[in-house]
């Protein structure tokens, strides 16, 4: 039994069926929706955190040869619940007929979109209230999270009664993975993909190259990965090697080094295996390959790409394709043509950040160019390569992302023409222009600030505190929060070259993200609490992360 000293210093005993007990004294234990006051007592760990929960008092109890009733759509829902209550050493089964069974799952055509609810009665046993696939799946993580606080003890669990009543409150909820700094093999992806459907995240970016290097095979330009997918340590690596001596974390898994070669690739069928594993969780991925600059990879493949056919650098960033080049058109053209070949979902991702466009201007087929064009402004030529490669992947049933620097540049504060059609990620912070313009233009805006959402920052608590208790109505122009459709929390890997210094950047950060992007409510107090059960479960899984101060 637990006892519990409230405020008035009273000692109270809650004694439950089967010497259950559950301890609370904040309002979110017992309504999650408005923290209000009930003689009811119980508790959950639920992340992220449901719109509501509502606890009945008494106590329904599953135990061995449960089934869990689910039609033929809703299998892969109930397949979770039935791993997860295996593991916990019941014997579920699944009937695709309606049967009296202990868990089933309910069509409601009320609830709308992603939204489900769960009711847990002892004389109704529990119900799964859905009207899709995913709002079953949805609810299935849910419920195998409910499980973990529930009074687990030989062959049964005894669930508190309770009402749970979620929805998600964005449509886009995004994780980004950048493999072209170091790189990681599918079956990391496919680590990172279980999380992600536990905690409720559906797309997947997946930073396919960039000027370090180039990540995924070409039938038709197969040098891309045979020399752009390789690279002599470069800085970043030779940090990474000197860390290493001290924090064996950060040494660079030897498959992917040839001495002092770095490098590594996805064959076409490493990607079409991490499409359909995404598939099965109800994820996303967005390939996105960044051009017309971070091309270097490329251009020492096929230095026919830029201008003079060098890889150099100008003040900052690298020379960029030569996109009026007919030929180098076509090339861009060809390689989407193949990610297409690769990646079903309906969105990609052409990157379009951080071009130094000087190289254009100082170019005499760039100034030729700008003079048969009547363009009054070197920015034109990023607005034309971006519309052409706009228009071709639209031709092809694609919705085409972008990050803010094609609204405006990091150089320049000329406002750039775009198509509306177009959704961007606003990452610059610091230069909210491009996000402001978006809006106004029409844009869909997929919120990601790097001060916030870049996982690839120190892990430490402030920024763990800092991104969990993110206002938009304090750091957003009204306008840009009307126009919103989501978040992306993104890892970039100069820093990053194992899975193990992965997890502990990203992990607890990452479960605060998710209940950033899914849910209606937040309070860092309820989170701390509840979060406590997700770093068991990562014990658990063997995923490393960094244990908060705050939670010693």
């Amino acid at each position: 039994m637990k006892q519990i000293l409230c405020k008035h210093k009273q000692l109270l005993s809650i004694f439950l069926m089967f010497t259950m007990t559950f301890m609370s004294c904040s309002g979110d234990d017992l309504d999650d929706s408005n923290g209000g006051s009930t003689s009811v007592r119980g508790t959950h760990d639920i992340v992220p955190l449901p719109n509501r929960v509502r606890f009945h008092g008494n106590t329904y109890t599953v135990s061995t040869r449960l089934s869990i009733s689910a039609a033929e759509e809703y299998s892969k829902a109930a397949q979770v619940l039935k791993k997860e209550l295996n593991s916990l050493g019941l014997n579920a089964s699944i009937a695709t007929a309606q049967t009296d069974s202990e868990i089933s799952f309910v069509v409601d055509t009320s609830l709308a979109g992603d939204a489900y609810e769960i009711t847990i009665d002892a004389a109704d046993a529990i119900q799964v209230f859905v009207n899709s696939e995913k709002s079953a799946f949805y609810a299935s993580q849910t419920l195998r999270q409910y499980m973990w606080t529930s009074n687990q003890r030989s062959g049964a669990i005894d669930f508190v009664t309770a009402t749970i009543s979620d929805a998600p409150n964005n449509d886009y909820r995004g994780f980004q993975l950048d493999v072209a700094r170091h790189f990681f093999p599918k079956e990391f992806i496919f680590k990172i993909i279980d999380q992600m459907a536990l905690y409720k995240l559906n797309n997947l970016q997946i930073h396919l190259s960039d000027d370090q290097g180039w990540r995924v095979v070409s039938e038709n330009y197969p040098l891309l990965t045979e020399v752009g997918g390789f690279r002599e340590f470069d800085a970043y690596d030779l940090w990474c090697i000197d860390k290493a001596r001290s924090d064996a974390d950060y040494q660079f898994d030897p498959n992917f080094v040839n001495g002092n070669t770095y490098g590594g690739f996805y064959t076409k069928q490493d990607l079409k295996d991490i499409v359909a594993y995404a598939a099965e969780n109800y994820i996303n991925v967005i390939p996105e390959i960044d051009m017309p600059g971070h091309m270097s990879a490329a251009i020492r493949a096929y230095p026919w790409i830029s201008c003079n056919g060098q890889v150099d650098w100008g003040a900052h960033f690298s020379r960029p394709m030569c996109v009026y080049d007919d030929q180098v058109m076509q090339f861009a053209k060809d390689i989407w043509d193949e990610m297409i070949d690769i990646f079903p979902a309906t969105r990609v991702h052409i990157g379009a950040d951080e071009v130094d466009k000087s190289f254009w201007e100082n170019d005499p087929n760039g100034q030729q160019f700008m003079q048969d064009k009547n363009f009054p402004h070197v920015n034109y030529i990023q607005n034309y390569f971006v519309s052409e490669i706009t228009a071709y992947l639209e031709s092809k049933g694609k919705k085409v992302t972008a990050w803010d620097d094609i609204l405006v540049s990091n150089d320049d504060n000329i406002v750039n023409t775009v198509s509306s059609s177009i959704d961007v990620m606003y990452w610059r912070d610091y230069k909210q222009d491009g996000a402001i313009y978006a809006a106004r233009n029409g844009n869909n805006i997929i919120l990601t600030p790097w001060s916030w959402f870049y996982l690839s920052s120190d892990n430490n608590d402030q920024n763990l505190i800092n991104m969990y208790n993110f206002s938009e109505a304090d750091e957003l122009n009204p306008a840009v929060i009307a126009n919103k459709i989501g978040y992306q929390a993104c890892v970039w890997t100069e820093r990053i070259p194992s899975e193990a210094v992965f997890e502990k950047f990203v992990f607890p950060r990452f479960q605060a993200f998710a209940e950033v992007a899914w849910s209606k409510g937040r309070d860092f107090t309820s989170f701390k609490r509840r979060l406590g059960s997700h770093l068991s479960y990562m014990d658990n899984a063997e995923i490393n992360y960094k244990k908060p101060l705050f939670m010693n």
